[in-house]
């Protein structure tokens, strides 16, 4: 299973659980680990996290990686 970003019709980003678009008034916050992911609140990012968790791990491991070498 993999987690992208979904992307709205007018390329802005949107949140990875509910899809809100990013706006002046709704700023989004990239997944702290991975950065793979944002999302538009807490309460969005504590529901996605079980989709998001392995492929969250696994980039955090290859990030681990790259610093590494």
């Amino acid at each position: 299973m993999s987690c992208f970003v979904p992307v709205a019709d007018d390329d802005n980003e949107v949140c990875a659980n509910c899809g809100t678009a990013a706006s002046d008034s709704v700023k989004l916050r990239d997944c702290a680990a991975c950065r793979l992911v944002k999302y538009c609140g807490v309460d969005c990012q504590r529901a996605h996290r079980k989709q998001h968790k392995k492929v969250c791990k696994q980039r955090v491991a290859e990030l681990k990686d790259e610093e590494l070498y």
